[in-house]
């Protein structure tokens, strides 16, 4: 490197980097004067074009009172004949003006004039001769066709005059354009050089200061170097032992509700009419069970929100469900009393957010209750008038199953009630309470269309209102329909690959009971063996996780060999062979163990109703 006698390198470096900024500041300034400059001259050649085009208007104006005031007889339409004579001088002084500089335009300009001037001659002549009382010379002088070729040069040459001025200005502005590309990369180049000149004053200026560092605190830094890298890699352990040790928890936890759910729908099934009371323990056994699986599933999904999936549901059934929760959650020192009203209208919601939404009110309840109380559960229907929804936001009028829950807990103040639904909104102790039970709730019932209303007095308690809105005769129909099980034909054949010996024969016996033919697999081999034996089979009804070949590798080996055999999967573990990053493949047609009957014979009948390509 040249040192320069009695300057420090870095300083030099600076002023090197202050003379680029400046001369970039420049050159910035430049070309924004360019930039006003072209912009000058579109002004420029627009007000050319424009004047032009009332020059001719003008010629045209005063040509069509001509002929108006010929065919009519009437002095009225020699208005713009006037008004066009008057101003086309005016007009002519302002376009000479404007391309003073031009001297090609000059000329044409030159030419313009005395057509002008012959064609306004030609109009005054004729109408005078009409004043004077000889229309037919007038007429004849019409005729003689010299204004229109005078018109059509008149044309000709404005024509040719805009083109020129717009050529011209195509030129202007491609000069321009070229100058700022060159400035602007100039520009660009002195930035740059000052930039590079900057990080090597700063990479000089730190070196030296880092030298040392790295000399004094290597041990440190070798020391927290390791710990970081210990600490990560036990992270990376822990996740993936924890999503390991869940996914297979919830496989095979999956594989047993399959066979409880299975076991209790079929027995329900075969169960006579007469034994309600062991449809009833049945019943309530079943209803465990897919609670059970349904939290599997939210447990698997913690971290996700989900949308709502509506359906017709008993309210009451639903409250009635939830009483032992509620009351292992409140504990002994608060009374749950219910006040179910029979013939409830059925309601279309998301059955699990009901529940969350009913034992979030019941945990506030419980706080608002520290010394005991009693926590009440009231459903009816109801309807909500016009007037009811002109004063209340986004209510519509119509029929509402009402589910009210008041407690008889400390009570809250007008102002915090106001309040009650806002997120993150809470009077708790900080640590005691997220303030989002209350506005969890309030955007269920909105999102389902319902509302919800809350009352409260001080030292008296607390009543929340949720009006969820009645299924409508369509959905209280798909929910019959959905209900009943039928084969579309006996004659369909259905191939089952299961590992799990208790899950395979439940699954045969469902299809056995829909009345399909099926045969039974224990593994990927064995079905390959099957689907040589009955080249017949319709439908491919596989687990994913087994040993050996999974259930997709089993599909990609005998998909050339069948390419109309339509395929089901079936899976409890929704990380697996058939979904990237939790999505399902395209094409991919799959219910979640465990499933009910009816589920199964729902995905049947849309399986056999699709196209296989």
């Amino acid at each position: 490197m040249v040192r320069w006698k009695g300057h420090n390198p870095g300083e030099l470096q600076i002023r090197a980097g202050f003379v680029l900024l400046l001369l970039a500041c420049a050159l910035a300034i430049v070309a924004t004067i360019s930039s006003e400059r072209a912009d000058s001259w579109v002004a420029h050649t627009l007000h050319v074009r424009e004047t032009l085009v009332q020059l001719y208007s003008n010629v045209r104006d005063a040509e069509t009172g001509q002929r108006g005031f010929l065919l009519t007889q009437d002095a009225r339409y020699l208005e713009p004949y006037s008004r066009a004579r008057s101003n086309i001088a005016a007009t002519e002084s302002l376009l000479s003006s404007l391309i003073s500089d031009n001297a090609a335009q000059q000329a044409l300009l030159g030419k313009l004039r005395p057509l002008v001037g012959r064609k306004l001659d030609e109009l005054q002549q004729t109408i005078q001769l009409n004043t004077q009382g000889q229309r037919g010379m007038a007429l004849e002088m019409v005729k003689t066709d010299r204004g229109l070729q005078w018109m059509q040069d008149i044309q000709a040459l404005t024509r040719q005059m805009d083109q020129n001025e717009s050529a011209l200005l195509e030129q202007r502005l491609t000069a321009a354009h070229h100058t700022r590309v060159i400035l602007l990369a100039a520009i660009l180049f002195s930035v740059l050089l000052a930039c590079l000149l900057a990080y090597r004053v700063r990479r000089e200026g730190t070196a030296r200061q880092q030298a040392i560092e790295e000399k004094n605190h290597a041990l440190e830094e070798q020391i927290q170097q390791r710990e970081t890298a210990e600490m990560r890699l036990r992270q990376v352990q822990k996740m993936e032992a924890l999503g390991q040790l869940t996914g297979g928890m919830a496989h095979d936890f999956n594989n047993m509700l399959a066979i409880v759910v299975g076991n209790l729908e079929m027995g329900m099934r075969q169960t006579g009419r007469t034994d309600e009371a062991l449809r009833e323990v049945m019943s309530r056994a079943l209803s465990a069970a897919n609670r059970g699986a349904d939290l599997t599933k939210r447990l698997l999904a913690f971290s996700r929100m989900q949308p709502l999936r509506p359906k017709s549901i008993d309210v009451n059934d639903c409250v009635r469900s939830m009483l032992m929760i509620l009351q292992r959650t409140l504990g002994e020192d608060i009374t749950i009393d219910t006040t179910l009203a029979p013939g409830l209208w059925r309601v279309f919601i998301d059955r699990p957010q009901l529940e969350s939404a009913l034992l979030n009110l019941a945990v506030n309840s419980r706080d608002a209750m520290k010394n005991g109380g009693r926590l009440t559960l009231e459903t009816s229907n109801t309807y909500l008038d016009q007037n009811f929804a002109d004063t209340h936001a986004e209510v519509t009028p119509g029929q509402y199953v009402l589910v009210t829950v008041t407690d008889t807990g400390t009570g809250m103040a007008p102002e915090v009630t106001r309040r009650a639904f806002d997120p993150f909104f809470t009077t708790k102790e900080p640590g005691q309470g997220t303030g989002l039970g209350l506005s969890q709730v309030h955007g269920f019932i909105k999102q389902s269309r319902g509302h919800v209303q809350i009352y409260s007095e001080m030292g008296v308690g607390t009543t929340v209102k949720m009006y969820l809105p009645r299924t409508s005769a369509q959905q209280d129909a798909e929910a019959f329909a959905e209900s009943m099980v039928f084969a579309l034909n006996t004659s369909k054949k259905v191939l089952v690959v299961e590992d799990d010996e208790e899950v395979r024969r439940f699954v045969v016996a469902c299809i056995t009971e829909l009345g399909y033919s099926a045969i039974p697999a224990d593994g990927a081999e064995a079905a390959q063996r099957k689907l040589a034996t009955y080249p017949d089979i319709s439908l491919l009804l596989t687990d994913v996780i087994m040993p050996g070949k999974n259930g997709k590798q089993l599909v990609d080996s005998v998909r050339p060999f069948y390419p109309k055999l339509r395929v089901l999967y079936m899976t409890g573990y929704p990380r697996d062979a058939i979904t990237h990053n939790g999505i399902l493949d395209d094409s991919v047609r799959v219910i979640t163990k465990p499933f009910s009957m009816q589920e199964l014979a729902r995905e049947l009948r849309h399986a056999f109703a699709e196209e296989v390509v």
